[in-house]
């Protein structure tokens, strides 16, 4: 009795095989299987960019928040906002300079205003883990037409939801965000 190769092959003789296909099969599935983990990478370092990007948009919102209530408390006058007077032997037009110093913001919390709970419950419909605060600080004008100019530097701060800091203020985890505006009148 015959079997199927000496059947189909008839009186020619079964060719050599040297494991040729085994090694193209092998080689095409260390090709893809490298692909397949290139792929994996590359979306998970997107991914990680994108939530950079989330957290760095969130802090600031919260830091353009906080600006923004600051500027509105030094436009309506409001008594319950800390505004730090600007030291006495200071040239008419010069900046403030406190809201540059980290110290400032860290170890003298009674020079920064938070922006209360409730505020951001409104706005944001939950309370980030760290509030927003800002500084506000007064400023000495050169007199326009011989009057008084009165004006304050707002200087604000947002933090992303993973914000931690050191004690010396240097930042662990999270991000920060930083704005500034002028008021003048």
């Amino acid at each position: 009795m015959k079997n199927l190769q000496d059947v189909l092959l008839g009186d020619r003789q079964a060719p050599h095989e040297d494991g040729i296909v085994l090694l193209l099969v092998l080689t095409i599935l260390v090709v893809l299987s490298g692909a397949a983990i290139w792929a994996a990478k590359a979306t998970l370092s997107t991914e990680q960019v994108a939530t950079n990007f989330r957290r760095n948009v969130v802090a600031q919102e919260l830091a353009e928040l906080a600006l923004r209530y600051c500027e509105d408390g030094v436009m309506k006058s409001d008594t319950f906002l800390i505004i730090l007077p600007l030291p006495l032997d200071a040239a008419s037009g010069a900046m403030p300079q406190a809201w540059s110093n980290l110290a400032n913001w860290i170890t003298s919390p009674s020079q920064v205003n938070t922006v209360p709970a409730a505020q951001l419950q409104d706005a944001l419909g939950a309370s980030p883990a760290t509030a927003p605060v800002c500084m506000i600080e007064e400023m000495r004008l050169v007199p326009i037409d011989m009057q008084r100019v009165q004006g304050f530097l707002i200087t604000a701060r947002g933090f992303s939801q993973d914000y931690q800091e050191a004690s010396d203020g240097a930042i662990t985890s999270g991000t920060d965000a930083w704005v500034q505006s002028m008021i003048r009148f």
